[in-house]
């Protein structure tokens, strides 16, 4: 199979969590939320290595802390930390400039989505592998609506045909190197790495991800974290 780089986007400030750090390392189950991700990759087994981004001022932070936690939680898993940048796509820029393989993938992954799981990395990767990026998503369940600037509805999308998008996303490498350098020239702003190879032109595959792939943003999400965890550890006595 080819090779798997994960990307791992960490260095927001995580102010909806109000804990006044970064969430990375906000403790689940008495471990960094980061190091619960590292482990999570580490057992999908497919993951060659993977490349953490962070502050510039929690670089050396970051590599104590995972150099910490890895005899334990991912043995296997070589890793390396990267400075991000101002903005999440700066941030994976720079994590991307460090993978120097051709011919492999790049998976750009949360680092505050512990429970994404093999099964969705693998139904991912396939579909990268077919199309060259593939995206992890799940149906929306409520009704969405389209606002203007005094908050009155616009318009309401077919239900049906939206997808909430999660991570992994997953390419070619050639891609997504393509894609960003072409955001360099023709800057703009954008939420994914999908959105990026979209500018492009290109199609973007969607896998079915899971309803447990959260990304953890605010405290009642680190609540459903401790009990996804909880139920997962009775499940296993």
């Amino acid at each position: 199979m080819e090779k798997l780089i994960a990307i791992i986007p960490a260095a927001g400030v995580g102010k909806r969590m109000g804990l006044g750090m970064n969430k990375a390392f906000a403790p689940l189950r008495k471990v960094p939320l980061l190091v619960h991700c590292m482990k999570m990759l580490a057992d999908t087994d497919m993951i060659t290595r993977a490349i953490v981004v962070l502050a510039a001022d929690e670089v050396q932070e970051g590599k104590t802390m995972l150099q910490q936690y890895s005899a334990v939680y991912f043995p296997q898993l070589p890793f390396s930390v990267v400075a991000g940048g101002k903005e999440r796509q700066d941030s994976v820029a720079n994590a991307l400039a460090a993978v120097t393989e051709s011919g492999c993938y790049v998976a750009v992954h949360d680092g505050a989505r512990p429970f994404a799981g093999r099964e969705v990395f693998e139904r991912t990767f396939a579909a990268a592998r077919k199309y060259g990026a593939a995206i992890a998503a799940v149906p929306v369940k409520n009704t969405i609506k389209i606002i203007d600037d005094n908050g009155m509805v616009v318009a309401t999308p077919v239900r049906s045909s939206l997808q909430a998008v999660q991570t992994p996303q997953i390419f070619s490498v050639e891609l997504l190197k393509r894609a960003y350098a072409c955001l360099q020239q023709h800057p703009a702003q954008v939420t994914d790495d999908a959105s990026v190879v979209e500018l492009l032109g290109e199609k973007v595959a969607v896998a079915m991800g899971r309803y447990e792939n959260i990304k953890i943003t605010t405290p009642e999400d680190l609540i459903f974290a401790e009990n996804f965890l909880q139920r997962q550890e009775q499940e296993h006595e």
